[in-house]
Order: structure tokens, then sequence, then C-alpha cells
């Protein structure tokens, strides 16, 4: 069974309910044994947490340049989406439309639901072995908090079974959502309702000036962060609705509040960081922008649509490449939504970004041809794919001709407006959950 941890440093916490379930009959030796044991036990490396793997529900080769089919995505084997090695996100969904590829998908929401749930417990797990390491080390004659053993194999039992379903359940199993709505209960009750949620919102691509508009560069601007606030609005609107989903009623919590949203906007072009809310209280946000990144440990990181050679040359101009990796990938990884632009960068190679011609390269100095982004590296969130949303079959026949030209083989994935790519990361697995066409 594959690991979902990389890090060698990750507490092993499949190993403590073992020690537990013999409590009963070690108590007498716990105060003296766990002394002994309990630094080895936290410091080994973790072993398989997860049983079974994902089946592939449209593990997607999405256009098969051989194939008459015109759908956006045609079936391809596990083995197609086992490719790369490399650093694939945690869960990733990655989209050409939030209001028509996500919101009114029922699987795609099914998914994102879970992976937040995932998110958020993984955390909740980690603090929990922090307290017992301390538990340990405060009070050596007798061992660790036995209540906070207790707690965390209800903990790893629960976690445990969240972790087998495939890509099929998504949508069309209703135990999916239970486990989700199960897990984000417990987090509720054991934070006595004060769980925060940190969004981070990147709406870079949508800032880039457009040369040919006949407003100037500060009155587009100003569109452009009014605009950026709108949709950072909505997706923090979906959010709300999916993390209190089934979960409002909590009869332990009286004002229906379970979990606080923080969000804040980070502009990647200057490193600036506005609109935080969730609370008035300046400390539960990020001091700058690599804090944001990195300490802050946002829960999910939303990069917007627009420009995408733009979004690229301020990553790039930034340095904030390994750091969007290092906070998306591994056992505590951010859920990364990119949409647009922000799927493109999170793709292998973000050379689809040239064949519509739809955004402008002249915006990056030095870069400003199509031919200077050919060889333009993503954060490879899915192996070796790379990412072409706003597939139609007018594309069809441009696409196929791309592909060969530029020698990619069945490595990209065309994404139609209702179409959302989703990413299992440990598993190295994805799959395309579609909703209603939109009309």
């Amino acid at each position: 069974t594959t690991s979902p941890y990389t890090n060698t440093n990750t507490p092993v916490r499949r190993v403590i309910p073992r020690m537990t379930s013999m409590r009963g009959t070690m108590k007498p030796f716990i105060g003296t044994l766990s002394t002994l044991f309990i630094s080895c036990l936290l410091k080994a490396s973790v072993v398989s947490a997860f049983s079974g793997t994902f089946s592939s529900r449209r593990s997607f080769l999405p256009l098969s340049v051989s194939s008459t089919d015109t759908t956006a995505h045609v079936a391809a084997s596990e083995e197609a989406t086992r490719s790369n090695d490399g650093g694939w996100a945690t869960h990733a969904l990655l989209f050409s439309s939030l209001s028509d590829g996500v919101i009114p998908n029922t699987a795609a929401r099914s998914f994102l639901r879970y992976s937040l749930a995932n998110s958020l417990l993984s955390e909740h797990i980690t603090q929990k072995e922090d307290t017992l390491k301390s538990s340990a080390e405060f009070s050596p004659c007798n061992g660790p908090n036995v209540d906070v053993l207790d707690n965390l194999e209800a903990i790893d039992r629960l976690y445990e079974r969240g972790q087998k379903y495939s890509s099929d359940d998504f949508g069309t199993n209703e135990q999916v959502d239970f486990w989700a709505t199960e897990a984000l209960k417990y987090l509720c009750s054991d934070t006595n309702n004060e769980l925060n949620v940190r969004v981070l919102y990147i709406p870079t691509a949508s800032y880039a000036l457009n040369p040919q508009s006949s407003n100037t560069a500060g009155k587009q601007r100003q569109r452009a962060r009014a605009d950026g606030k709108k949709r950072r609005t909505q997706l923090l609107n979906l959010l709300g609705e999916l993390l209190s989903s089934n979960i409002s009623d909590d009869p332990n919590n009286s004002d229906g509040q379970q979990f606080k949203l923080l969000s804040t906007t980070l502009d990647l072009d200057d490193g600036s960081l506005k609109q935080p809310v969730g609370s008035d209280d300046s400390s539960l946000f990020p001091e700058n922008d690599k804090a944001a990144l990195s300490t802050w440990n946002p829960h999910l990181i939303y990069v917007e649509g627009g420009n995408t050679f733009w979004l690229q040359h301020c990553i790039d101009k930034g340095d904030y490449s390994t750091l969007i990796k290092d906070a998306c990938v591994g056992p505590l990884g951010a859920v990364y939504c990119g949409k647009s632009a922000g799927a493109i960068v999170g793709g292998s190679n973000v050379a689809t970004a040239t064949w519509k011609g739809w955004d402008d390269p002249s915006v990056v100095p030095g870069k400003e041809s199509y031919d200077d982004w050919l060889d333009c590296q993503g954060f490879e969130f899915v192996g070796n794919q790379s990412l072409f949303p706003h597939m139609s079959d007018d594309w069809k026949d441009m696409v196929t001709e791309k592909v060969e030209a530029q020698n990619l083989g069945k490595s990209v994935y065309c994404l139609r407006e209702e179409d959302v790519c989703c990413v299992v990361g440990d598993k190295k697995l994805s799959f395309v959950a579609s909703g209603p066409s939109p009309q």
C-alpha cells in the first residue's frame, strides 16, 4: 500500500492505536515504558495510511489525438496517470469555470468537500500528536496522556475510513458525504466550534493589464480588484455552504456557526496582502506574502483565471513556485484550486496557453511572443500532464495539431466548461468530474 506521506520526519500515528488497544493489559507499565518508547514512536517514518486504491472514474486522457471523440475526455488506464513520481498535489481541482464547472457539479462539490475535510483532519491529527508528545516529555513518570491516546485512536479510525472511497463514489455514493459530515462534526466538537478554515485567494492573472483597452492602467486595476473581490465572495459562499452542509443543526452548537472562514487576497505581482475577511483579529492572518504560503498553512489555495503569461511571470519574479508547491504537496498540503490560467500553471507545461491566442504575452517584458513560452514548466500537480481549459469542438483540430507538433503525445487534459479535473496526489491518480453542460 502506498503511503500518502513522503516526509520521513512525520510522526507515526498509525502505530499509536496498536499501543492503546493493549492498554487494558499494559496499563501498569505505561508510565514506565512510554517514556522509553514515545520519542521513538513519534519520530519514526509513517506507515501506510491507505488501503485500496482510487479507481479511475474517467481517468482522463481527455483527448486522444487519434480518436474521433469530441467530448473532451476518453478512458485511460491507471498506468497512464501514474507516469510521474514528482510532486503531485495532495488534493486539487483544476477547471475552466467555477460557476459552470464546480458550483452545479455534484461530483466536484463532493470531492471539494471531501478534500477540505481531509486537509482539516490531517492538521488536527498533527496537533494531537504534538500534544501527545508534549505530555510525555512534560511528565516522563506518567507517560503520555491516556485521554489523548484514546482520542487519537478514534481519529485514526475516522481518517482511515475516509480513504477507502474510489473516484466512482464522488457524486454517486452518499457514504462519501456522510464521512465528510462526520469528520467535520468531529472537528467542530473537538475544537469547541472554534475551527478556522484558512483560504488564500490569488487573483494575479486577472490583474494583468490589457494593452488594447481604452481605459487607463489605474482604471483597469480598480475594475480588476473589484471583480476579484466579487469572485472571492462567490468562492467563500460555496465553501461556507459545503462546510456547513448537514451539520448546521448540530445540537452542540446553538448559534449555528461551526467554522470561521478566514481569507486574504495575495497579489503575486507585488506580494501585497489585502482584503482580509473572517475576523477583526489581525493575528489570525499572515504578516506577509511568504508567510501566507508557509507558516499560515492555508487549507485551500485558489488561483484565479486571467492572463496565464502574466501569472507565470509573477510566480517566477517573486520566486513563488517552490512556496506554492510546498504548500500543496505532502500530508498537510492545501487543497489547490486552479481556474483557467490557474489550471494551466498547475499542469506540467504552460505552453497550452499559447494555443488559442486568447492571452497576450506582450504584457511580460522580454517574453512578448508565444514562442518564448513553449518550454515553460508548471507546478506539475498532475504529474507530466498539461491542462487545456475551455475546450470545445471548435478547438479539436487545432489541439490535435498542437499536440503532434509539440510531441506531447497523450499528455494533455482538455477540460470543457463543465469539467473538473480532480487530483488525489498520494495515489498519483486523477479523474474528470463532469457536471451539466452550461446553457
